[in-house]
């Protein structure tokens, strides 16, 4: 319901203009071949104008999204088919969830004394949290020591504002994308963008038609153009246009009308959730992020979790929302998150091996993907509505209050960790259509199935309604639910008490205790997790009093404000210059500028804090 599709007036425009011309653009010998290298230059031209590239810059259309322009880069580094003496270090965060200056800056000290290739990699944002890294402050840090930053912009990249050159200092070395995330980038290709410099290698990492200038029979000379260097092949053309398309659409669109609009929605988010014991959000909840939420639903009970595959097919078989289940790309960073130590993880990487060959219990000869911990991973993109945005925060916090009640209702599968309900056939399990239920005539394509993909035209509030009475009649229905001959990962040595999740016969025992109105806590064992999920540091955000801020902004020489027009913001960065230490709040608060109308910049927060008053301006 809720996902990245292709535009329609994007696809039009390809349609009627861009298909009528396409030709190979390795030539310009007829109309065809130039109105496509035409529209295949401008997208390349447009890209480098939407992130500020400079003369030194060079945009590469890659193959596989932000992985494909990783591997281009590695291979421009000449870092692939070598035995490298290389350290690999990983920063961490700090207490606020953001990245650990400190630390990263002791390592890059460290290592340029010991006269090391330092090469610098973060993500803009996190894909687990949103959390969102000071790109310009990492850069300028990077090249203080004399390395290279690379920022992986694959999730950041539909949202923010990417800026190759921002500071002096604070330039980008290269950048990795997956403009197929962006709105309408579906059938886009990956985007490396980086320093003429880095491009060390005499032989482009894929060799093919275009690359080069001229052969002998003996020798061959390349293009020295990089960009045409290392799109070898016939490229991909129309992809190629579209991702220009879907970077103009961003720009169009406005980066401080996505930004705000994230904020709000972030806000919103933590508004509803937060008022829920069951929901533990992971990351800090005062950072700057994206709309970006991984999340654990626990069972109060029991002291267990909801696994996280099964909360993704709540979301899906009740309200139609595709949410990601897992541990999406960042393992060792959603470990620190959920409090897994290594030690853990290494018992926890037991049962995603194969025992073929051991003794051990018949159920752990294969490997267990049931057993690995991962959490609901659920975003808000910007370009959702009020009311699909309150049903999304509605559905997940039902699901947390009463989603284990369905418990009983579905199977999951232990060695792959996948999860269905037990009353959908074999037939409404499966995906409607098939490739193979295609034909050709002379007139096209011949469907050997009569249905088609149908137009969503169910009103959100007759979803939720017709969700909540399938929580409120689980009680009721589970007398007739028979799990026992049902598949259960139990295990007889001290592996049990690795078990972090609720399982069916156990929801069924609670429901049971329900049914008779008898407390389960009296009856049943709380377990204690294996693991411990950090808490974020969540305050509650306390606004001063109204004559506090308009004595402040009389100091300022500002228009005076009421207490509506004062919203609520998340927390701004530490790295704020102190104007003023009279005031003395309990926590630390923000006001729009725009919300009383002063002189200046448009932009410009005023924020209240403990002990000090801070002002910043948010470019």
């Amino acid at each position: 319901m809720f996902r990245i599709r292709p535009l329609r007036f994007i696809e039009r425009y390809i349609r009627e203009f861009v298909y009528p011309f396409y030709a190979n653009t390795h030539t310009t010998t007829s109309v065809t071949s130039r109105q496509t290298t035409r529209f295949r230059q401008e997208a390349r031209e447009i890209i480098k104008k939407c992130v500020n590239s400079g003369q030194e810059d060079v945009v590469v259309f890659t193959g596989s999204g932000a992985t494909g322009a990783i591997h281009k880069l590695i291979h421009a580094l000449q870092l692939t088919g070598k035995v490298v003496d290389k350290t690999i270090i990983r920063i961490h965060d700090n207490d606020q969830g953001t990245v650990n200056m400190k630390m990263l800056e002791a390592q890059l000290r460290k290592y340029r004394l010991a006269e090391y290739n330092m090469y610098v990699a973060f993500s803009a944002a996190s894909n687990v949290t949103g959390i969102l890294t000071d790109t310009v402050a990492v850069a300028e840090l990077c090249h203080k020591y004399g390395a290279l930053s690379f920022w992986d912009y694959a999730s950041a990249g539909p949202y923010l504002k990417i800026d190759m050159n921002p500071t002096l200092t604070g330039y980008k070395d290269a950048v990795f994308l997956s403009p197929h995330k962006f709105v309408g980038g579906p059938g886009t290709p990956g985007l490396l963008i980086a320093k003429k410099r880095l491009f060390r290698n005499p032989v482009p990492g894929g060799c093919g038609g275009g690359t080069v200038l001229f052969v002998t029979r003996d020798t061959h000379l390349y293009l020295k153009d990089i960009e045409e260097r290392e799109e070898g092949g016939t490229p991909a053309i129309v992809e190629s246009i579209r991702a220009g398309m879907v970077f103009q659409l961003k720009e169009s669109v406005g980066i401080k009308t996505i930004e705000d609009r994230e904020e709000e929605l972030c806000r919103n988010a933590f508004q509803v959730w937060g008022k829920n014991p069951n929901i533990t959000i992971l990351g800090n909840e005062n950072a700057r992020r994206l709309p970006i939420f991984s999340m654990l639903i626990h069972h109060p009970d029991s002291g267990k979790i909801l696994h996280h595959n099964f909360v993704s097919v709540l979301l899906n078989d009740l309200y139609g929302i595709q949410a990601r289940g897992g541990c999406a790309c960042a393992g060792p960073y959603a470990q620190d998150l959920l409090g897994i130590n290594e030690t853990i993880a290494r018992k926890f990487t037991w049962f995603l091996e194969s025992h073929e060959n051991e003794d051990v219990e018949l159920s752990c000869k294969e490997p267990l993907e049931i057993m690995k911990p991962g959490f609901a991973r659920v975003n808000l993109p910007y370009f959702m509505d009020d009311e699909t945005v309150h049903f999304v925060l509605e559905a997940v916090d039902m699901i947390a209050k009463h989603g284990w009640k369905l418990l009983p209702q579905y199977r999951f599968d232990p060695h792959t960790g996948a999860w269905e309900n037990r009353y959908f056939s074999a037939d409404e399990a499966k995906p409607p259509f098939s490739l193979h239920d295609v034909t050709y005539d002379e007139i096209g394509v011949v469907m050997k199935t009569t249905g088609r993909p149908r137009e969503f035209d169910v009103k959100l509030e007759e979803i939720a309604n017709a969700a909540s009475k399938i929580l409120k009649e689980a009680v009721e229905l589970n007398k007739e639910i028979n799990t026992l001959d049902d598949e259960r990962v139990e295990f007889k040595d001290d592996k049990s008490q690795l078990i972090w999740f609720l399982q069916p016969q156990e929801a069924q025992f609670y429901l049971a205790a329900e049914t008779l109105k008898h407390k389960p806590g009296s009856t049943f064992v709380r377990t204690k997790l294996p693991f411990k999920p950090r808490k974020s540091s969540r305050t509650t955000r306390k606004w001063p009093e109204i004559h506090e801020i308009q004595e402040y902004l009389k100091k300022l020489k500002a228009i005076e404000v009421g207490e509506e027009d004062i919203p609520q913001l998340p927390t701004i960065n530490n790295n704020t210059t102190a104007v003023n230490k009279k005031i003395d709040g309990d926590h630390r608060f923000i006001i729009p500028r725009e919300a009383w109308k002063p002189h200046g910049k448009s932009g410009e927060l005023i924020a209240f804090g403990k002990k000090r008053s801070k002002i910043c301006c948010i470019q």
